[in-house]
């Protein structure tokens, strides 16, 4: 059969479903991975909001800033995990990959409608490369924290609203569409500060758009309400110089840091953390190419209302990039390449892969055999960023460790310093937490791990078999030591959700948490090696006057067995 044009079209869309399958199922081991029902860092604030509703704080806990954002969308998500999922936020971590679901059925109307009539083939290669570019790891952070859902709502929603524009350009008797605009808009204001933005964009387009004064007015009416609502009791949670004293004072570092943002996703690409010029470079070439559409979509702006809608949205991130440089360039010059800001960023380089398709289709010759190179050689490299998160960490379970620290007590800092930045604040909010049930801390075994510390149980016979490894002091706490060991639970015996440390007149002295399976031989034991679960305890003991010996229990089984305790290490 011979090689045509047509023939070569099919396998390249076939080797790019491959792909974007391959792409798929490395991304959903990383998340696997990666899941934690562990609070992290700003989930902390979602935790004491849902306990302040709980204790009847009203709208004002909905509309309360966190930092300079007012994440009411995301709050609503947050009351929703906690009420109707349990807390593990599972809910939330899928919320995120629909919102980026979201994204690419967005992109995917904007490009059919900058494309026209697309073959199969082309259908399917365009939606893999949308859904690869959209799905990147480089955006780890906001993939993966429970938390950022915002991040995704704010790009996309103003995204959507701009493309209910864009059709109701084509249509202006049908109001639906310019209606779906100011609701998106007006929800943009609930996602995070630069939501703001999206109705004065908004605005902006449908006047450069020739949409009529009266739709302008109202877009223009609609965002002076929401910045004025939104800034109504506006405090800044950290006093800042402002973007006019950094105006006067480091214009070139807001040059630099906004470039960077910009060109960040190809920094973390590169995986050339130590050097900017990568992110730099692109930034360049983002503005370069924004440019040079905005030119001709703006001579003749009612023949380019799709080209000045994207193109909207790329001023929009780029507001987003430069307002961020004015806020956060006192802190490092780094922070522009964190990944969390890698989002708004994927999306705007998308934006500008559906104004450019048309003239990509369009390369013959050399010119398209060199895109293509690139084109593989950028796809190789996201898939081998993708792949750096599929492998086995400890991760988890060190957060989890530092979750049991904190339900006990125990001022493990290098464990709970992973989690949060104030163990004190922790404490009071797991202590919510636990009163209202509600997140990992108000479901055993972390529910009743203060209560459980001094309580007597009765010990059941010796049935299983467990060892330790090695016993920790905890540094700043000597009340405890931290103990590592395995246990081989009984013939018949799901693995137990947690463990307990038992003294010989059956007060319990320590909790435990499971950590993962591991072929081990017991020290001295004459058994071949077994899969034993290894786990993590604290032993209320001074390291001075440890008991020479505990039973390990495992609550929910019938598993006791006498564990002899080593000096710490």
């Amino acid at each position: 059969m011979p090689w045509t044009h047509e023939r070569r079209r099919l396998w390249a869309a076939v080797a790019l479903a491959g792909y974007a399958t391959l792409f798929a199922l490395v991304t959903a081991v990383a998340a696997w991975r990666t899941f934690t029902s562990v609070p992290i860092w700003d989930m902390w604030g979602a935790l004491e909001f849902y306990a302040d509703v709980r204790d009847g704080a009203g709208w004002q806990a909905w509309w309360r800033l966190f930092n300079e954002h007012r994440i009411v969308l995301s709050k609503a998500l947050f009351w929703m995990e906690y009420r109707w999922f349990g807390g593990t936020q599972a809910f939330l971590i899928a919320v995120n990959y629909l919102l980026v679901a979201g994204s690419i059925a967005t992109f995917w109307a904007f490009l059919k409608a900058r494309l026209g009539p697309m073959t199969r083939t082309a259908s399917v290669a365009a939606l893999a490369l949308l859904s690869v570019w959209l799905l990147s790891w480089v955006q780890q952070e906001n993939l993966t924290w429970a938390f950022q859902s915002q991040f995704f709502l704010a790009q996309w929603l103003p995204l959507a609203g701009l493309y209910c524009l864009y059709r109701a350009t084509q249509a202006p008797q049908d109001v639906g569409w310019f209606a779906g605009g100011c609701a998106l808009g007006v929800l943009s204001i609930g996602t995070m500060a630069n939501g703001i933005m999206a109705l004065p964009m908004m605005a902006l387009y449908a006047a450069v758009a020739r949409m009529g004064w009266r739709r302008v007015a109202l877009l223009a009416l609609l965002g002076a309400v929401g910045i004025g609502v939104y800034m109504a009791d506006f405090a800044a949670p950290t006093p800042r110089p402002g973007l006019l004293a950094m105006l006067q004072s480091r214009p070139l570092g807001l040059l630099q840091y906004t470039l960077q943002y910009l060109g960040s996703p190809f920094q973390h690409l590169a995986r050339k953390m130590e050097t900017m010029w990568i992110s730099q470079a692109f930034g360049v070439l983002f503005t370069v190419l924004a440019l040079a559409r905005l030119v001709p979509a703006l001579r003749a702006p009612r023949t380019h209302t799709l080209e000045l809608s994207l193109l909207t949205f790329v001023a929009f991130v780029a507001g987003i990039a430069f307002a961020t440089a004015s806020g956060r360039l006192q802190f490092s010059m780094e922070g522009s390449l964190a990944s969390r800001y890698t989002t708004p960023t994927m999306m705007a380089w998308a934006a500008l892969g559906v104004l450019y398709a048309p003239r990509v289709l369009a390369l013959r010759g050399l010119a398209r055999a060199g895109a293509a190179v690139l084109l593989v050689v950028v796809l190789v490299q996201m898939l081998s960023v993708q792949l750096r998160e599929t492998r086995r960490s400890d991760v988890a379970h060190l957060r989890m460790t530092g979750a049991l620290a904190l339900a006990m007590g125990v001022h493990d800092e290098r464990r709970i310093g992973m989690l949060i930045w104030d163990r004190a604040l922790g404490e009071r909010i797991v202590a919510k937490a636990r009163q209202h049930g509600h997140s990992i801390f108000g479901r055993p075994p972390l529910a009743d791990a203060a209560t459980a510390l001094g309580s007597h149980t009765d010990v059941p016979p010796a049935r299983c078999t467990a060892f330790v490894d090695w016993v920790q002091r905890v540094p700043g706490d000597p009340r405890f030591v931290s103990v590592s060991g395995a246990l081989l639970p009984s013939e018949g015996d799901a693995p137990p959700p947690s463990m307990r440390l038992v003294a010989p007149d059956g007060t319990v002295v320590g909790l435990g948490v499971p950590h993962r399976w591991r072929k081990l031989g017991a020290p001295g034991g004459p058994h071949a090696p077994a899969r034993y679960l290894t786990f993590t305890a604290y032993l209320q003991a001074a390291p001075e006057a440890l008991p020479t010996a505990v039973t390990l229990t495992a609550p929910g089984t019938d598993c006791s067995v006498a564990l002899q305790i080593p000096a710490p290490q």
